[in-house]
């Protein structure tokens, strides 16, 4: 006879959260009243980012030409792999401000720091233009403007001499690149935030050492002293931090402390969540299985940062306690990007594949306000040379939008009813991109504006490609992929994987990956 038991253990450290009050598009208010368009939710719901609803500035330089800043890594490879990794703006805010002194006339300098905002990385960028069709109105309805279609500076830097730069024009072709230009040329300034949530409520509990519950202090000590936070969360997990302030010594001391929290059971250390089962002897001699449901998390990981580490009596110093792991706070939603769509519609995590007897279909590339429906793309190309139509059967498509601006492409987001009109319009000589896709299982050649809402999540997207074990996008050099959006009666609008829009003739030959909803 055997017996299965069956217990339950849950080990807390971090936030669990049921729900998320922000989505794409809501207007967001920070703690210091600022306002800004959340436009990015991060795929385990721990968070996302917020753009500011005007520029901060209309023209200044980024910094002194031929000044490399200490601790920022210059970016001189491919820009493809710039656009597509780069999404630490804060902390490159954080290392040029520090090296300029906070100078208010460079681009670092302009950005409120102190209340969070920074100066944007070129993927925030990247993935602040793919979305600007989902925003544009909640962002003129907040009262903010619109993006000037010109060059905006971001935080990454591409050598001594130049800093990176993301193109929001001109609207007739080009759309959303990135190049670099001299650090003391004159581009724009927008600002973005990043946030935290717990159904709307603060989800962090800062509590320094001399009573301040800021994230950061300033302090004036008359002598060397130790500093010490910590940062709790509202599920229960926290962890602590140190930092001395050497006064009229030339020395400087760090400590950060890194919180993990596995399961020993039996001998045997647990680092992951899930089911686990042993068996038992009982004391009748029968097998005992046991099933142990485990829930690890993470604790959050702390550490301070400081504008200087040895002063002069009666100097300021500022201390900053920085969240080094967002993994600290997950929320699990019930589709998220980088998702695999299986064959029979249901939707596996990639951290759960494989799974007996589902077969992979798809990545989720987005997901709507509802958490439940979206759009998915294929597993591979259907084709990498594909001419949209063959040269010199040139035809305006009837009743298929035409978009003269890469800006009015970017609002066309209904591929499965263009490649309809296209396929109805004409057969697979005529058009071959949009018949290479498989329609009658639900596949249809995508718009601009999902192409290049598919090429923003390119990490995610990627990571799950090479779980389910097929071909990744490559991150250093380009791709270009047809969409369903046309141009006028000879072009149609074309987007690269790192998000550039062109608009290029019907005859050129270019890849085709199919989308579907779900």
């Amino acid at each position: 006879m055997k017996k299965v038991f069956t217990i339950l253990i849950l080990m807390f450290g971090c936030i669990v959260l049921s729900g998320q009050p922000y989505q794409v598009g809501d207007l967001y208010t920070a703690p210091d009243g600022s306002q800004g368009i959340v436009y990015f939710i991060h795929p385990n719901g721990s968070g996302g980012w917020v753009v500011a609803l005007n520029d901060v500035s209309t023209g200044c330089a980024w910094g002194d030409a031929s000044s490399d800043v200490a601790g920022l890594g210059n970016q001189n490879t491919s820009h493809y792999a710039v656009l597509m990794t780069d999404t630490s703006g804060y902390a490159n805010t954080m290392a040029i401000r520090t090296h300029q002194n906070n100078n208010t006339n460079y681009a670092a300098g302009k950005v409120d720091f102190a209340n969070g905002w920074c100066l944007p990385s070129p993927a925030q960028l990247r993935m602040f233009s793919a979305q600007w069709p989902r925003i544009s109105s909640a962002m003129t309805a907040a009262g903010g403007t619109g993006l000037a279609s010109t060059k905006y500076w971001t935080s990454a830097e591409h050598s001594s001499n130049n800093a990176w730069i993301f193109y929001f024009g001109p609207q007739n072709s080009l759309h959303g690149g990135a190049s670099y230009e001299s650090k003391s040329s004159s581009c724009r300034v927008r600002a973005v935030l990043s946030f935290v949530y717990d159904s709307g409520n603060p989800v962090v509990n800062y509590q320094w050492s001399n009573g301040a519950t800021t994230p950061d202090i300033t302090v004036t000590p008359s002598q060397t002293t130790t500093y010490t936070v910590t940062v709790s969360t509202s599920g229960g997990g926290s962890d602590t931090a140190q930092h001395t302030v050497v006064v009229n010594m030339p020395s400087s001391s760090e400590f950060s402390v890194t919180s993990e929290t596995p399961y020993t059971w039996n001998g045997v250390t647990y680092n992951e969540s899930g089911d686990y089962t042993q068996t038992f002897t009982a004391a009748n001699g029968c097998d005992s299985v046991v099933t142990l449901h485990l829930t690890v998390n993470i604790a959050p990981d702390v550490a301070i940062t400081a504008t200087d580490d040895t002063i002069c009596v009666g100097e300021d110093v500022n201390l900053q306690a920085v969240l080094l792991n967002e993994e600290a706070f997950s929320y699990v939603s019930p589709i998220a990007i980088g998702d695999i769509l299986c064959t029979d519609g249901s939707t596996v995590k990639p951290s759960d594949w494989p799974v007996a007897g589902k077969t992979a279909y798809g990545i989720v590339f987005y997901v709507d306000n509802t958490g439940e429906h979206g759009w998915a793309m294929h597993l591979q190309d259907q084709g990498t040379s594909v001419k949209w139509t063959p040269s010199g059967q040139y035809a305006d498509v009837p009743a298929l939008t035409n978009y003269a601006t890469a800006r009015g492409a970017m609002t066309d987001l209904d591929g499965y009813n263009n490649t309809l009109i296209i396929r109805n319009a004409g057969s697979a000589t005529q058009y071959p991109a949009a018949y290479v896709v498989d329609f009658a299982n639900g596949w249809y050649l995508p718009t601009a504006a999902q192409l290049r809402l598919l090429f923003s999540e390119l990490l995610p997207i990627n990571s799950s490609l090479a779980v389910v074990g097929v071909a990744q996008f490559p991150l250093d050099s380009p791709f270009y992929y047809w969409s369903s959006t046309e141009n006028d009666a000879s072009k149609v609008w074309n987007v690269r994987h790192d998000g550039d829009m062109y608009n290029s003739g019907k005859y050129s030959s270019y890849r085709v990956r199919g989308v579907r909803n779900f």
